[in-house]
C-alpha cells in the first residue's frame, strides 16, 4: 500500500510546473493531512486538534508554542494556538496562519485518495477547509527546518472556531506578535490566485412583534408579523445589489398556526460590501425600513446589527504581495490578484494592524460532502508558500535592483 501511495505522490509531482525542483515532501505532506482529516474537530470541538498542532510545533523546534484560554470566552473545548520560530536572516517576522476547526458533518470520516485528489465517501465533509492549510504551513515548516533554507522570524496562529465567525481570531492576543504582515493559508483551489481584498460584512437580526388573534373570527384585531417582515423585504434590494456589494435574507421564522394571526417573526441575514461605507449604509437603511414598517403596522421591531469583520484590501505592491508574485513565478504560476466575498482570519488580524494575503490551499467544493483536495493544486500551494517565505527574506536583504514579477488584479 505504501508503494502504491508514493506512486500516486510520484503521478502527482509530475504534473508540478516544468524546470522547477520540488522542495517539499509531498507524500509526507498528504499523510499529514490524512491523519489531521480523521482527526473530528467541528468547530467548538477543537480540543484534539489543538493538542496535535501544537505537538507538531514542538517539534519542529518552535522557540515559544502557547495554546491560549479562547474557549473560556467562546465556550467548547481548545485554543488558539501560538508558535515562534527563530529566523536565520535579518529580515521582519512574518506570520503564517490557518484555523483547525471544520464545518459539521465530520464524524466517521472514510477517506478516498487516487492519483488526482483526496475526498470522502460522500456522508462527511473532507475537512481541507482548512487542514490542507495547516498541513501546508508544518510542512513548509518541517521543510526549512530540514534544508537549513534562510528563512525570516515566522509566527505561527492557528486559530478556533474560525467557522463561526472568525471567532478564535477575534479573540486571539494579537499583542504576542511581532509579525505586522502574515499569510492567512485559507483560500482556493487555483494555486495561482491570490486573495488581496475582502468584503466588510455586516449580519442583522430583526424581531417584528405584532398582535395575535383568530383569523377566521376577528383577524382585524390582530397586527400580522410575517406581513411586517414581508413588507419591510419588499422595500429593499436584495442578491447582488452591484459590483461591490451583496445583501441576503438568510432565515425567516414565525407564526404558530395557520389560524392565528402571528404575534412574532424573525429574519436573519446580511450585508457586505468591498466599500465599508456601503456596508453600514446598507444596514442602517434596513434598521430604518424594519422600524417604519412596524410603526405604520401598529407594531414594534427590534433591530441587532452586528459589524462580523472588516474589509481587507491590499496593494498589489504591497512587499507580502511582490513576494507572492515572486514565490509563484518560481514554480512556474503567474499570479492571479483577486478578490473574495468570503472572510477569512485576514479580515480579524486587519483591525488589529496586520495585513495579510490570503493564500490558496488546493480544496475544491468546501462546505459540501462533495468536497476534494486536489493533490497537484495542493503540492503547488505549498510549493508556493515556501518559496513566498523565502522571497519575503530576500526582499529585505541589500541586492542589486531586480524586476519583481507583478500580477493585474481581477
Amino acid at each position: 500500500m505504501r508503494h502504491l501511495c508514493l506512486l500516486l505522490a510520484l503521478v502527482a509531482a509530475a504534473a508540478l510546473a516544468q524546470n522547477y525542483q520540488p522542495l517539499l515532501n509531498h507524500e509526507r505532506m498528504t499523510e499529514l493531512f490524512m491523519q489531521m482529516a480523521r482527526i473530528d474537530s467541528g468547530s467548538e470541538n477543537e480540543a484534539a486538534m489543538t493538542e496535535f498542532v501544537a505537538r507538531q510545533l514542538r517539534e519542529l523546534g518552535a522557540e515559544t508554542v502557547v495554546i491560549d484560554e479562547a474557549s473560556k470566552q467562546l465556550g467548547g473545548t481548545g485554543g488558539n494556538v501560538f508558535a515562534r520560530f527563530r529566523g536565520m536572516i535579518d529580515a521582519p517576522p512574518l506570520l503564517l496562519n490557518a484555523h483547525i476547526d471544520t464545518v459539521q458533518p465530520t464524524a466517521g470520516i472514510q477517506l478516498i485518495r487516487d492519483a488526482n485528489e483526496i475526498r470522502t465517501d460522500g456522508r462527511t465533509i473532507l475537512g481541507a477547509d482548512d487542514k490542507a492549510g495547516v498541513a501546508i504551513i508544518l510542512e513548509v515548516l518541517r521543510t526549512l527546518k530540514e534544508r537549513n533554507l534562510p528563512h525570516p522570524p515566522l509566527e505561527v496562529v492557528f486559530t478556533i472556531r474560525e467557522e463561526k465567525g472568525l471567532q478564535g481570531a477575534k479573540v486571539f492576543d494579537t499583542r504576542q506578535l511581532r509579525a505586522r504582515t502574515g499569510v492567512v493559508v485559507d483560500g482556493g483551489a487555483d494555486p495561482a490566485v491570490l486573495y488581496i481584498q475582502s468584503p466588510t460584512h455586516w449580519r442583522f437580526e430583526v424581531v417584528f412583534h405584532g398582535k395575535a388573534a383568530h383569523s377566521g373570527a376577528e383577524p382585524e384585531k390582530g397586527r400580522n408579523a410575517i406581513v411586517m417582515a414581508a413588507r419591510a423585504i419588499a422595500q429593499m434590494q436584495w442578491g447582488r445589489i452591484d459590483a461591490e456589494t451583496t445583501a441576503n435574507v438568510g432565515t425567516i421564522e414565525g407564526g404558530q398556526a395557520m389560524n392565528i394571526v402571528p404575534e412574532r417573526a424573525k429574519l436573519v441575514g446580511e450585508f457586505r460590501s468591498f466599500d465599508p461605507q456601503r456596508a453600514r449604509a446598507l444596514a442602517e437603511r434596513w434598521k430604518a425600513v424594519c422600524e417604519q414598517v412596524a410603526q405604520e403596522m401598529e407594531g414594534s421591531a427590534e433591530v441587532s446589527l452586528s459589524q462580523t469583520f472588516e474589509a481587507v484590501r491590499l496593494s498589489p505592491d504591497a512587499p507580502i504581495v511582490r513576494a507572492a508574485v515572486a514565490g509563484l513565478k518560481t514554480i512556474g504560476l503567474e499570479a492571479k490578484l483577486e478578490r473574495t466575498g468570503g472572510g477569512t482570519d485576514a479580515n480579524a488580524f486587519a483591525p488589529k494592524g496586520i495585513q495579510c494575503l490570503v493564500f490558496p490551499t488546493g480544496a475544491d467544493r468546501i462546505h459540501t460532502t462533495q468536497e476534494r483536495l486536489l493533490l497537484r493544486n495542493f503540492y503547488l500551494c505549498g510549493e508556493g508558500l515556501l518559496q513566498t517565505i523565502l522571497h519575503w527574506g530576500r526582499q529585505s536583504q541589500p541586492q542589486p535592483a531586480v524586476s519583481v514579477p507583478k500580477a493585474t488584479v481581477q
